[in-house]
């Protein structure tokens, strides 16, 4: 186990997470917000195999996933998307299965994440990207601190930064 809040708590991906992950990952009002359309078992097998290589969550360079489990069922509800950028700053992208949004989890979770990132390998800047038709991920980054910085009207997304 990676952190634990009242609530949840994150852990490193499992093979088993596969067709979970790809069961929340395919829902239309979640692909709306991400950069798929389609996110099959094989897919979800597949990034799991690459994050089980991971041997460092703060390594340059490394980019990762984590589960995100409600503690009442065991169940993932979603998962952390992690790139170490430099010695000091990461981007953190997030997916929540859409039957548990609006109940505070993904605050909980990125709260905890950003606290353990902060605390326990000193990063001191973290960088979210979320499409601008996503109103309810900017007003979440808004709520916890971070302010904007880019807007790229190519991509249609919008960059936050927050300094931990």
């Amino acid at each position: 186990m990676i952190l634990e809040t009242q609530r949840l708590y994150v852990r490193d991906l499992l093979l088993s997470d596969a067709f979970r992950m790809s069961e929340y990952r395919n829902k239309k009002e979640v692909a709306k917000y991400q950069s798929w359309n389609h996110y099959s078992q094989k897919d979800a097998f597949r990034r799991i195999q690459q994050c089980m290589l991971v041997k460092s969550h703060h390594r340059v360079k490394t980019d990762y996933h984590v589960a995100i489990i409600l503690k009442q069922n065991d169940l993932q509800i979603g998962d952390l998307f992690v790139e170490i950028i430099n010695e000091k700053t990461f981007t953190l992208g997030y997916t929540l299965d859409s039957e548990y949004w609006s109940c505070g989890y993904a605050t909980e979770v990125i709260e905890a994440f950003l606290t353990y990132m902060k605390e326990k390998y000193e990063f001191q800047k973290v960088i979210c990207y979320v499409y601008n038709n996503n109103q309810r991920s900017i007003r979440l980054l808004e709520r916890l601190g971070f302010t904007q910085f880019d807007k790229s009207y190519f991509y249609g997304d919008i960059g936050f930064l927050k300094k931990l």
